[in-house]
């Protein structure tokens, strides 16, 4: 259960970083959003449709490439992660005979990607090829990833938009 709630928090994250990218490459955009809060304009959703087509690991890219002048390091390094999280889960392997889930990346390129943003901790005896052990039903690992999307939701996504001149409530 507590997968799908991070998923979908995924998602949600997602949907903010397409409005992020759709006003940071159009700020003509920004005036008629914010001036009609009870219907988005035409033209803001033609533009997030577009997004809508493409998966998390492109609108990652596109936003990381459209904010690369305000965002710091810690950030890039915290969608990086989410980007890997959301991964995991949509790729895990599920049986309902056990409180966890497992994940093999796909090659040894994503593998180093994913120890070198998740930095998981070692485990004695670790099958070959590796394996990452998903136990979201601990509350220490899923608080830990609650409150990386919360933290990428208001201080970063918060003052995306703020800088934009975008109501950030308008996008969440």
């Amino acid at each position: 259960m507590n997968a799908g709630i991070l998923f979908m928090f995924s998602v949600w994250l997602q949907s903010q970083m397409v409005d992020l990218i759709v006003f940071g490459k159009n700020p003509k955009l920004i005036g008629n959003f914010v001036a009609s809060p009870e219907r988005v304009p035409g033209e803001v959703h033609q533009q997030r449709a577009k997004y809508w087509e493409k998966d998390f690991g492109q609108i990652k890219t596109e936003f990381l490439k459209v904010f690369a002048n305000t965002l710091s390091s810690r950030e890039v390094e915290d969608v990086e992660h989410v980007y890997h999280l959301r991964n995991m889960i949509g790729h895990a392997h599920v049986s309902i005979g056990r409180d966890y889930m497992l994940f093999r990346p796909g090659g040894e390129h994503r593998e180093k990607a994913v120890l070198d943003a998740l930095k998981p901790e070692p485990v004695k005896d670790q099958s070959n090829p590796l394996m990452f052990k998903l136990e979201f039903w601990r509350p220490d690992k899923f608080k830990a990833f609650s409150d990386l999307m919360e933290r990428i939701d208001q201080q970063c996504f918060g003052r995306l938009a703020a800088d934009l001149g975008v109501p950030h409530g308008r996008i969440r």
